[in-house]
């Protein structure tokens, strides 16, 4: 019996590190990180670091691609390297942060007022605005979800296990 409650409880424990562990991978998604759209300015490095690791793996293709900004936008070397790294850094905040500074350029106050105003010109305003709401209650549901299935595996650890010894289990 004492080695059978300290199985179950292994079994247990090892269950809920694992499925905490899931909740944190998932859940990461939501976090918001440090970004060029609070600063306006191109992050030029992450932890991964992928921009620099692009230019050693394939330096033809990258040398391509910081030339032709050169070339094209009239930028210095280093300012179209950033662009560059910041773009492999983070593909998803570089498009949202140029359409910002395009749409501020045009006298927006921010990228959704921007987007919903030349929709507005275009006659499509209500179906933009409609879109917009669509993604964000279903933004809503899915963080409604996440924290559902946190604050359960929470209640479930806590009557599960008793916090000052794990290894004994709770009883009712």
């Amino acid at each position: 019996p004492l080695y059978f409650y300290s199985t179950t409880s292994t079994t247990m424990m090892k269950t809920t590190v694992a499925l905490l562990l899931l909740l944190v991978g998932v859940t990461s998604g939501f976090m918001v990180q440090p970004s060029s759209i609070t600063n306006n300015k191109p992050s030029s490095t992450t932890v991964l670091g992928i921009g620099p690791l692009a230019k050693l793996a394939n330096r033809d293709d990258y040398e391509e691609k910081v030339n032709n900004l050169m070339k094209i936008k009239g930028y210095s070397r280093e300012k179209a390297e950033m662009e560059y790294d910041a773009y492999l850094d983070n593909p998803t905040n570089y498009a949202l942060t140029k359409g910002e500074e395009y749409y501020k350029e045009l006298g927006y106050k921010s990228l959704m007022e921007g987007v919903v105003g030349e929709a507005d010109k275009r006659g499509e305003g209500d179906e933009v605005r409609q879109r917009l709401e669509d993604f964000k209650k279903q933004s809503q549901l899915k963080a409604t979800g996440v924290l559902v299935v946190a604050l359960s595996a929470l209640v479930y650890f806590k009557l599960q296990f008793d916090v000052t010894n794990p290894m004994t289990p709770h009883y009712f």
